[in-house]
């Protein structure tokens, strides 16, 4: 008789001192720090605007047309200005019961732009003088001025991150950190003088240049970072 012996072996693999060990995950740390500066606004732009009615959509174009070409040549004669065309639209409008189209409006903008806050002020009131509506005025700060106040602004939110990571450390009895993440963001929103309708701007009949003032702008540079305390 012959027997058949089954058996089970079991095979063990020696692993490196080194794979046995599990890498503990480390506390972090995120946060954000920021830097400011006021600034003068040196820049500043306005819209103007053309505005029609009438019973005929094609005359109403040319009216239209012809007043703004005359707006632009005036315009153009500005040297420290900018100028551009905005936007132009043409729509119906309704009787009271919206059955049919009592006439058109039509209107185009006027953009005006400049460093000069005087001379683009007495182009304003040349332009109201021929009729031009004056939508809004924003001040801001130009872009080479933006530009060079953030570079300084960067440094000063780097130094302020590295001060807050060591504080944070310190704080917790930690010996040190490392930079998991960061991010750097720049803000400076425009800063909005007026913006008038129709019924406002109408009353500027002589050529009065508006009184403007520049006021001051707040850039604005954060950091966000996430740190390892270890």
């Amino acid at each position: 008789m012959f027997r058949t012996v089954l058996g089970v072996g079991v095979v063990l693999f020696a692993m490196p001192a080194s794979a046995q060990k599990v890498q503990q995950p480390r506390d972090q740390v995120s946060f954000r720090v920021e830097a400011t500066r006021e600034v003068p606004n040196d820049w500043v732009m306005a819209t103007l605007g053309v505005d029609e009615e009438g019973n005929d959509a094609a005359a109403l174009a040319v009216r239209v047309n012809r007043r703004m070409g005359e707006a632009l040549a005036l315009a153009k004669e500005a040297e420290e200005i900018a100028v551009s065309s905005g936007a132009y639209q043409t729509y119906p409008v309704y009787d009271r019961d919206r059955a049919k189209i009592a006439r058109w409006r039509a209107q185009q903008d006027l953009v005006i732009e400049g460093a000069s806050v005087d001379e683009l002020s007495g182009l304003i009131g040349r332009l109201q003088a021929q009729g031009l509506l004056l939508r809004g005025i924003t001040f801001s700060v130009a872009p080479e001025t933006r530009e060079r106040f953030e570079e300084e602004l960067i440094v000063e939110a780097l130094s302020a991150f590295r001060e807050r990571a060591g504080l944070i450390a310190r704080g917790i009895g930690r010996r040190g950190w490392n930079l998991m993440n960061l991010s750097i963001g720049q803000q400076d929103p425009p800063v909005p003088y007026l913006k008038q309708g129709r019924t406002m701007a109408l009353e500027a009949a002589a050529d009065v240049p508006p009184a403007l003032e520049s006021g001051k702008s707040t850039l604005r540079v954060s950091v966000d970072a996430t740190i390892e305390v270890e």
